[in-house]
């Protein structure tokens, strides 16, 4: 496993991303990490998807009229 550059933590759970995009998963039963994603695609770009402040959303129906 690669040295980690970014750590996400919950309440419930712990994150990591390293230096190729590859996601881990800390598992604390086992006290061990789990990979869970391949890391970049060869020939994907950077910012792929969507523009910042245009993404999709549902209504949001508690809104008051």
């Amino acid at each position: 496993m690669k040295k980690l550059i970014q750590i996400c933590a919950s309440q419930n759970d712990l994150f990591g991303l390293d230096s190729d995009g590859a996601v881990y998963h800390y598992n604390f039963n086992t006290n061990s990490w789990m990979r869970l994603g391949s890391g970049k695609r060869e020939g994907a770009a950077a910012g792929e998807g969507r523009p910042n402040g245009q993404f999709e959303a549902e209504p949001d129906s508690r809104r008051e009229t």
